[in-house]
């Protein structure tokens, strides 16, 4: 994927050098920087999606046990119905 778009920015250079006689250089070095870059973004949004995960994860677990609470609290009512 990577080596198509380095490929297409190599090929597009070309056409901006011809149109607006300004060059761009495509070195090794870009498409380092663009591998470089792709994998701090990655790392960044695994980060960030592993958080919101066990956040989740956390707040379904609170309602599970709020949900056995209240099945709790009502068999207690139920219970104790015919006193009241």
């Amino acid at each position: 994927m990577f080596k198509v778009i380095h490929q297409s920015v190599e090929k597009i250079s070309v056409k901006f050098l011809a149109q607006l006689r300004r060059h761009n250089y495509v070195t090794p070095t870009s498409y380092l920087e663009l591998l470089s870059l792709y994998q701090s973004i990655l790392k960044e949004r695994l980060n960030y999606f592993g958080g919101q995960k066990t956040r989740l994860e956390k707040g379904l677990n609170v309602l599970a046990e709020a949900a056995i609470e209240i099945a709790n609290l009502r068999e207690m009512l139920d219970k104790k119905q015919p006193e009241l």
